[in-house]
């Protein structure tokens, strides 16, 4: 019998890891988040206005890229992203923003009752210019309900 687990022991702890791997992976943005988003932000290289707004997983791939469209369903920026784990679970979609003086940027997402979310894996060349300035970011999130 124990010979028996010895030779198993390695495959059921491999099983066990990757499954537990892959609950943790699929456990970030599922579904398309609607937000309206009251003043201008910055993603990458572009800036959005206030309005109403939708942000997506990209479905191929790999959960590392996200996308923002208009009410039209116009694509308006694609953005990596890589997991990010909020402190609590959130009773609302969040929209997590970074400000500098009235400069906002996108930092985080995350989707109603999942602390696990996502975060932008590059910073804009705007903010990277002003945090290099001596700028001091101020992170705040807006719920949506």
């Amino acid at each position: 019998m124990k010979d028996h687990l010895r030779r198993f022991a390695p495959a059921l702890t491999i099983f066990v890891l990757a499954t537990a791997g892959a609950t943790w992976a699929n456990a970030q943005i599922t579904n398309p988040i609607q937000a309206h988003v009251n003043h201008s932000f910055i993603i990458g290289d572009k800036t959005l206005p206030p309005g109403e707004y939708t942000f997506r997983m990209e479905s191929n791939s790999d959960l590392g890229l996200m996308t923002v469209q208009n009410k039209k369903g116009d694509t308006l920026a694609e953005f990596n992203v890589r997991s990010s784990v909020a402190t609590q679970r959130p009773a609302h979609s969040r929209i997590v923003f970074r400000r500098y003086g009235n400069t906002e940027f996108l930092s985080k997402v995350y989707e109603v009752g999942n602390k696990t979310g996502v975060a932008l894996t590059e910073t804009a060349k705007e903010e990277a210019r002003l945090a290099k300035e001596g700028q001091q970011a101020q992170e705040h999130a807006e719920e949506q309900p």
